[in-house]
């Protein structure tokens, strides 16, 4: 079944956006993202529904006068606990405080000693893909393959997502010359797929990878149609 069809797919695509989708579940869904437009566009639609900003984002700094003026205004003083209870509180607060780093450092820990928890562990970087298209100005996106040569992802600097109506379609101009050969129809420009098998092995040094605007669902001609916003040579 594909999420495009999902009854819960707003739902998903808006836990995938707040990060409460993880594991395997979300893996799934970032494939479905790169394959399916119509995921990557409501992915859209919720990120810029929720418009999430970094922690802290826009934050002031009352200076000591304003502090001072609140702390007179509510006066605060008559609410501040006795000493020994405040040196109770910090005790409290210490202990909960090393708990947590603790946590943090043995979850990071874990995390970096299991080579799965990396998804390019196992994938090289074989290009770098760089337009003048308006869309992708000033942003590089990386190729990466893995051994076998079964598996190929794009990592771009930033979040580039196809339209509604459009996919971004990816080529392998092979060397030497001849037609242009589709790899994968895309939501985004962020994404991994598994390479057609009778392509496997012919991304190699000297070919290069394109990336076309297409209508949703990819080109209709089996080459081509829209304006080609990416080019990289394999290496």
């Amino acid at each position: 079944m594909k999420f495009s069809s999902h009854p819960a797919l707003d739902a998903l695509a808006a836990e995938y956006v707040i990060g409460t989708l993880r594991g395997p579940a979300r893996r799934r869904f970032e494939r479905a993202i790169a394959a399916e437009p119509l995921v990557a566009t409501r992915v859209t639609y919720w990120q810029s529904r929720m418009n999430l900003k970094p922690a802290g984002a826009g934050a002031v700094q009352p200076s000591a006068s304003v502090w001072k003026r609140i702390e007179r205004d509510l006066n605060l003083r008559s609410l501040a606990p006795p000493w020994y209870a405040r040196v109770s509180l910090w005790r409290n607060w210490a202990l909960a405080a090393s708990a947590a780093l603790v946590f943090v450092f043995a979850t990071q820990w874990l995390r970096l000693s299991d080579p799965k928890s990396d998804p390019n562990a196992q994938l090289a970087s074989i290009a770098i893909l760089a337009g003048d298209d308006a869309a992708v100005r000033g942003t590089t996106v990386s190729a990466l393959i893995s051994k076998d040569g079964k598996r190929l992802a794009l990592r771009s600097e930033r979040a580039i997502v196809a339209g509604a109506l459009r996919s971004y379609e990816l080529w392998l101009l092979p060397e030497g010359g001849g037609a242009p050969i589709s790899l994968a129809v895309l939501g985004s420009l962020d994404a991994e797929f598994t390479v057609p098998s009778q392509q496997v092995g012919r991304i190699a040094r000297g070919a290069k990878l394109a990336v076309s605007v297409e209508p949703a669902g990819g080109s209709k001609t089996g080459a081509p149609t829209g304006p080609v916003i990416l080019v990289g040579a394999v290496s």
